[in-house]
């Protein structure tokens, strides 16, 4: 008889495991898709475009699933390089706060006020593209 009684406790204790493997189960598959399932971002390189002079000016930008990797500028003619000399610098500086913040969110330097303006609009613009909807 006693041997009975454990039989159905072990019965118990085995339905009571699986219930338990089975509601953890589907807690963590709602916690990988709630949060680890889709990046922030479509893989890739996205662009924007900037109009310096009269004259277009690429600003791309490589994300990963989750970050922003590289931002570069296009090539600017001779024209721009004369008319915007400090404009490369800034954007180095630029780029590296963005990719170091990951976000757009930075504070801007006083010397370089309207050009940071500018490219962080299209760095924005990028993103925009980038973002998963």
């Amino acid at each position: 008889m006693q041997s009975r009684i454990f039989v159905v406790k072990l019965k118990d204790i085995i339905r009571t495991a699986v219930f338990a493997l089975l509601g953890i189960g589907i807690i963590a598959g709602a916690l990988i898709f709630l949060f680890g399932g889709k990046g922030e971002y479509k893989e890739g390189t996205y662009s924007s475009e900037i109009i310096l002079h009269g004259s277009p000016v690429d600003v791309n930008v490589k994300v990963s699933r989750n970050e922003i990797e590289e931002i570069t500028l296009g090539d600017m003619d001779q024209t721009q390089a004369v008319f915007y000399p400090t404009f490369n610098s800034c954007f180095e500086e630029l780029a590296s706060s963005v990719i170091e913040n990951q976000s757009t969110d930075i504070e801007v330097n006083k010397d370089y006020e309207v050009s940071e303006g500018i490219l962080l609009q299209a760095v924005d613009s990028a993103l925009e593209k980038a973002k998963r909807k």
